[in-house]
């Protein structure tokens, strides 16, 4: 029996364990609302066959139900996606203003708190000095998101470094939609960070060179990690959570200059608008 356009959808776009489960929940039904739309109204079966006027039909139904500006941006926000997940984020407008839905800002730029990210971390080298595999890995990858700004699951598994023009640079794996970005490595701490997180993998015995213990699944892994660190007290009400350090670091690059197409490259965003979540104009 073929999979429903919701599965198809869903195994494409995956579940971000970086953010809280209500985000990631209401991510996952705006995601299963849209395919399913979709496939009751074309009889689409296969999810990269999407096409503009599936996009559109989509945000033409929302309106005649009535949903205000802010859902409707959120809803198109799910639509993006799965575009972007197939390989085809070009069918769908990046402007909601053209679907009907404009006048909405998204941004919401967080100020980490870093007392008590610091409380955190410290907890966990304690725990990792008394041989808590976990808590090694969760040393390792809170410093790659610290030193290189990068998602969670970007922070568990990359760790090749590769020369581009004549430059070191971290090979960012895990992003959205597989894609692989080269982000230079420039500073001490990013250096110290690819050094701990290869220190971690060795001795925790994983192969491949990650710093997760090689008995954890790369699901357990996060779920794991998204669990100990939500106990320890990183919640998105403190500005705690694990995503709160890239906007950190895209706080802090723009304050060393670099411009915010480029920040956007390394964060892994493709629009510059984008840039307006994690720090402001």
């Amino acid at each position: 029996m073929a999979k429903s356009l919701a599965t198809q959808a869903l195994e494409k776009v995956g579940k971000d364990w970086s953010v809280s489960k209500e985000t990631r929940e209401a991510r996952l039904q705006g995601i299963k609302r849209f395919a399913k739309f979709v496939q009751k109204t074309y009889g689409l079966q296969n999810i990269q066959h999407l096409k503009p006027g599936h996009v559109q039909a989509y945000a033409k139904s929302l309106r005649d139900e009535g949903i205000n500006a802010r859902t409707g941006a959120n809803y198109m926000a799910h639509v993006r996606d799965i575009c972007n997940a197939i390989g085809k984020g070009g069918i769908v407008n990046k402007d909601n203003a053209a679907y009907g839905f404009g006048g909405v800002t998204r941004q919401h730029p967080i100020k980490e708190n870093l007392t008590k990210v610091g409380e955190i971390r410290a907890a966990l080298e304690a725990k990792a000095a008394a041989g808590d595999r976990t808590a090694k890995m969760m040393v390792a990858t809170a410093a790659m998101r610290q030193a290189f700004g990068l998602r969670q699951k970007e922070a568990q598994i990359s760790h090749r470094v590769v020369m581009v023009d004549g430059k070191p640079h971290l090979l960012v794996e895990g992003a959205k939609g597989g894609l692989v970005r080269a982000n230079e490595v420039r500073t001490d701490l990013q250096w110290e960070a690819l050094a701990l997180s290869a220190r971690t993998a060795k001795e925790l015995g994983n192969r491949n060179g990650r710093p997760i213990p090689p008995e954890f699944t790369l699901k357990q892994s996060m779920q794991n990690e998204s669990r100990a660190w939500n106990e320890a007290g990183g919640t998105r009400e403190d500005k705690a959570n694990m995503h709160a350090s890239r906007h950190t670091y895209a706080q802090t690059r723009l304050a060393e200059g670099a411009t915010r197409e480029q920040v956007n490259k390394e964060l892994g965003h493709g629009e510059q608008r984008s840039l307006g979540s994690y720090a402001e104009k």
